[in-house]
């Protein structure tokens, strides 16, 4: 067997050698016969061409004197040339409507009359774009031109056709005749083309067309008619595999492009050369048969070569098998006592002793492993261990987080129609919603603090403290003035912490009077939402956190008056911000906005169901973004809510409605 492997690849490499060496060959012999075929074909065109033009020049005379009578006599003085009788004009000048007929072309390269009723009503520049230009350049000229002959679209005869304008200049007379003499010719001619296919093996068959570009020759096989066309368009060579529906095998067609002189709308010839891979699959089967004779009587001779020598070898080999077996099933006990020639003794010897070390290692593996295992055991019992209090710490720590947000029912109190959509991305959050009441004003806010999960968390914290400890300290009335006062103490409890000098929070912090339902804003980064009869206006955050900042400025206050059914929309940045979607992006703000406001009319115990069934599904089976915190208060007559104390706020200080946008 190790001889007649080799051998045989020997024998394969040479065939395939062979194979492609004699089929480069008869490539080149059948690309030699298709290069004679399209000379021979062009001189024989050439030949042709000569003959016709001169049956030419008698019918394009003929032609002329036709159509100067028409449009300087018959037509002429004709109201509506498009209901002229044609037909009587036809008799009047002794034409043959069944060879010979008169066409009417309106400036749409409609055909409005014509004694050739298959036509009427044709576009032509559908036919052929090229109408467009050629009827452009005819109006341009305003003069006689008659084409040459060339193959009639509906019916495949050849015919010829001329164009003058009409004297109005409102359409083209256009005149097509047949030729007896000229289809003479072109029989002739599609004859010797194609007999040149018997005078060359390999090739099938050969045809040839007269096309015009990006219109398609009903003789023309449908398998081809792209090629075809694009001969045309780019006149070059074009070669495809097609299915012969005869013997169901491929055929090789070469569409060849032949220049045709002195035509206006007609492009050229295409000839079509079609090879079969008969001689291909001659070839391949002598060659099967020859090698196939060879491979056979080597391997003959060379198969009782190797029987001859393979018994001397066989049967210590099986018995060395029988004996590896038992080792493969881990018996590492197991000896080899194989006799016979002197390399096989050596072998068993050999093998022997790597079975002893083998045997010796593994019993020290053994021991190594189990150590191992009981060290990776208790490791892993530590380390689930300490897991399992940083998750007990982490859930005790958003208990104290969740204690410090006020409950959703207290803000419902006031605000009959809210809501609080919040989706920390971990067990706690660096996002926060905060309210307070004081008097008739009710304050509330959704802020977003450096990072998320335990720092997060943390920052809330203290951002959170920092608003409340503000609020009841200082006489605040002003949003503004509120960041202004908060961020100051964040920043002196940072950097006494000797914490990072760029921690802090972007916020949305309002203040509504009840009574008065006066709105006042202020903004870190984030902006306020207000719907309003199917709009939406922007209340705009001025470009600064809450904390350090190097060109910090005082923040500015916005002032509203709320009307009943207003709503406010406050936000964090982590739903805009969420990657997911059929092309794996942000989710963004313009389609939030406009999600919000599609759904602002709706109840608001459905808009939190639409927000959150989008938002999941958007995100899908992506890792959640960023925290997710937004507040939603419809106002109603429920907000105007009636105390016995009257706490309002002056309106002093504040920036109005400066920089809002309505979109």
């Amino acid at each position: 067997m190790n001889i007649l492997v080799p051998v045989m690849v020997l024998f394969i490499g040479a065939f395939v050698l062979m194979y492609h060496y004699s089929v480069r060959r008869l490539e080149e012999s059948v690309q030699t016969q298709k290069d004679l075929i399209s000379a021979e074909a062009r001189n024989l065109i050439a030949y042709f061409d000569l003959a016709m033009q001169v049956h030419e020049r008698s019918v394009a005379e003929e032609m002329r004197t036709i159509s100067d009578s028409l449009v300087n006599h018959y037509l002429k003085n004709v109201t509506n040339p498009e209901s002229a009788d044609l037909f009587a004009i036809s008799r009047q000048l002794g034409l043959d409507t069944n060879h010979q007929h008169i066409y009417l072309v309106d400036r749409n390269y409609r055909i409005v009359n014509t004694t050739f009723r298959p036509d009427l009503h044709l576009t032509l520049d559908k036919l052929n774009p090229h109408y467009k230009a050629f009827f452009g350049r005819l109006y341009g000229e305003n003069r006689f031109l008659a084409d040459r002959f060339g193959s009639e679209t509906k019916t495949g005869r050849i015919k010829k056709y001329s164009y003058q304008p009409s004297r109005s200049g409102q359409y083209i007379v256009e005149l097509g005749f047949y030729s007896k003499e000229a289809d003479a010719f072109r029989s002739l001619l599609l004859g010797q083309v194609q007999s040149l296919s018997h005078r060359y093996p390999g090739i099938g068959k050969i045809k040839l067309f007269l096309g015009m570009t990006g219109v398609k020759d009903p003789l023309v096989d449908e398998q081809l008619m792209n090629s075809y066309l694009k001969c045309l368009k780019t006149k070059s060579s074009q070669n495809q595999l097609v299915d012969n529906p005869k013997t169901a095998e491929k055929e090789s067609v070469d569409l060849v492009y032949l220049h045709m002189p002195n035509a206006e709308m007609y492009d050229g010839y295409v000839l079509q050369i079609t090879s079969t891979n008969v001689r291909e699959a001659n070839l391949l089967t002598d060659l099967l048969s020859y090698s196939g004779g060879m491979l056979l009587i080597t391997c003959i001779v060379l198969s009782a070569i190797v029987y001859s020598r393979a018994k001397h070898i066989t049967l210590p080999i099986k018995e060395l098998s029988v004996r590896t077996q038992a080792i493969s099933r881990f018996n590492l006990n197991e000896k080899l006592t194989v006799s016979g020639s002197r390399e096989l003794y050596v072998l068993s010897r050999n093998f022997n002793f790597m079975m002893d070390k083998l045997r010796l290692a593994y019993e020290g593996l053994e021991d190594k492993v189990r150590r191992r295992t009981a060290e990776l055991k208790t490791q892993k019992e530590l380390i689930e261990q300490k897991n399992e209090e940083i998750i007990d710490s982490i859930n005790y720590a958003r208990f104290i987080q969740q204690a410090i947000l006020t409950p959703i029912s207290t803000i419902q109190g006031h605000f009959p129609e809210s809501f609080v959509y919040y989706q920390p991305k971990d067990i706690v959050a660096g996002d926060f919603y905060w309210f307070e009441q004081r008097g008739t004003v009710s304050w509330f806010a959704v802020g977003d603090c450096t990072g998320h999960g335990v720092p997060g968390a943390m920052m809330s914290v203290l951002c959170v403290n920092a608003l409340n400890q503000t609020l009841f300290e200082k006489d605040c009335e002003l949003p503004g003035d509120l960041l202004n006062l908060v961020r100051d103490s964040i920043t002196r409890t940072l950097v006494r912490e000797q914490h990072g000098v760029n921690d802090g929070m972007d916020i949305s912090l309002a203040c509504f009077d009840h009574q008065t339902k006066e709105l006042y804003w202020s903004g870190a980064n984030n902006p306020l939402w207000i719907f309003r009869e199917n709009r939406c206006e922007v209340l705009t955050p001025d470009k600064q956190p809450v904390g350090h900042f190097e060109d910090e400025k005082p923040f500015n206050t916005h002032y509203m008056k709320l009307h009943k059914d207003d709503l406010i929309v406050l936000f964090t940045d982590g739903f805009a911000d969420q990657f997911g979607g059929p092309k794996q992006k942000k989710f963004k703000y313009a389609p939030f906005r406009e999600l919000i406001g599609k759904n602002a009319n709706v109840k608001l115990n459905e808009l939190y169901s639409i927000l959150q069934t989008t938002f999941d599904d958007w995100k899908g089976e992506n890792e959640q973004t960023d925290d997710v915190c937004l507040m939603a208060i419809r106002i109603n007559e429920s907000s105007a809510m009636a105390y016995g104390y009257d706490v309002r706020l002056r309106p002093t200080g504040y920036r109005g409605n400066e920089g809002n946008q309505f979109v």
